[in-house]
C-alpha cells in the first residue's frame, strides 16, 4: 500500500526537541520502506532539508531515503537554501524530483547508492532558477538517470558523478554566464548529453566501457567554453558530436575502444 508524507512550510518555523531555528524553515527526513511518497515544500530563506538530529551535525546529515519504489518531490524557494538527500534503495525505481526557484546561494546534494550496495533504475530531476547556486548528484548503480536544468543566472554549477552500467547523465543551463558543467560517468553502457546557453562555461565529460554507450553530445552558444571529452572503451561505440557557436571554445577530445 502507498503511503504518502506531505510537509507544506510556508515562512514558518519548525521546532525540534534540543534545537530552536528562527528565522529559518528546516525539515527533518527518514524514510524507510517501499512505495512511499514525501512530499516537501519551502518558501522562503535559508530552508534546510536534512537528517536527523543526532545523526550528524547541521546541514552535513543526508535527510535518509531507504527503501525502493518511492517518490520524493522537494520544492524550496528563496535564496540560502540547502537540501542533502541520502537515497539507499535495492531493486530501485525511486523517483527523486527537486525544484530551486527565485534563488541565490543554494545547494543540491543528492546521493544514491553505494559502493557496497549499488542503487539501479533511479531517476534523479534537478531544476534550478537563480544565481550562484549548486547541484551536485552523486549515483552509484545500473540503470540511473540524471537531469539537471539550471537556468535565470550566473555562476552556477552542475555535477554529475556516475557509475553503472546503462547510465544517463544530461546537464542543460541557458540564460547565465560563468556556469561550470561536469559529467563523470563511469560506465560501459553510458550517455551523456551537455547544452548550455551561455558564457564562460566548462564542460567534463568521462566515460570508460564500451558495448552500446559512449555517447557524448554537447551544444555550445556562447564564447570563452572550455570542453574535455574522455571516452574509453572496449573495442566499440565511443560517440561524440559538439556544436559550438561563439569565440575563444577550446576542444579536447580522447576517445580509444582498444
Amino acid at each position: 500500500m502507498p503511503r504518502k508524507l506531505s510537509a507544506i512550510l510556508l515562512s514558518a518555523v519548525m521546532l525540534v526537541t534540543g534545537l530552536t531555528l528562527a528565522a529559518d524553515n528546516s525539515i527533518y527526513i527518514d524514510q524507510a520502506g517501499d512505495n512511499a511518497s514525501v512530499t516537501v515544500t519551502q518558501d522562503g530563506s535559508a530552508n534546510v532539508v536534512r537528517g536527523l538530529p543526532g545523526s550528524g551535525t547541521s546541514e552535513t546529515t543526508p535527510a535518509s531515503i531507504q527503501g525502493d519504489g518511492n517518490q520524493v518531490n522537494v520544492s524550496q524557494i528563496g535564496s540560502g537554501n540547502t537540501v542533502k538527500l541520502g537515497v539507499k534503495t535495492t531493486t530501485g525505481q525511486t523517483v527523486i524530483n527537486y525544484a530551486l526557484t527565485n534563488s541565490m546561494n543554494s545547494s543540491a546534494i543528492i546521493d544514491v547508492g553505494s559502493a557496497q550496495v549499488p542503487g539501479n533504475a533511479n531517476t534523479i530531476n534537478i531544476t534550478q532558477d537563480g544565481n550562484a547556486s549548486i547541484a551536485n548528484v552523486m549515483s552509484r548503480g545500473a540503470g540511473n538517470t540524471a537531469t539537471i536544468d539550471t537556468s535565470g543566472g550566473d555562476n552556477n554549477s552542475a555535477i554529475i558523478g556516475m557509475t553503472g552500467d546503462n547510465i544517463t547523465g544530461s546537464i542543460t543551463t541557458t540564460l547565465g554566464g560563468g556556469n561550470e558543467i561536469s559529467l563523470d560517468l563511469q560506465s560501459p553502457g553510458g550517455s551523456a548529453t551537455v547544452t548550455a546557453g551561455g558564457a564562460t562555461n566548462i564542460v567534463t565529460v568521462q566515460q570508460t566501457g564500451g558495448g552500446s554507450g559512449h555517447q557524448a553530445t554537447v551544444e555550445l552558444l556562447g564564447s570563452s567554453n572550455t570542453v574535455g571529452i574522455l571516452q574509453q572503451g572496449t573495442a566499440g561505440d565511443n560517440i561524440a558530436n559538439i556544436k559550438s557557436a561563439g569565440s575563444g571554445n577550446t576542444f579536447s577530445i580522447n576517445q580509444n575502444n582498444r
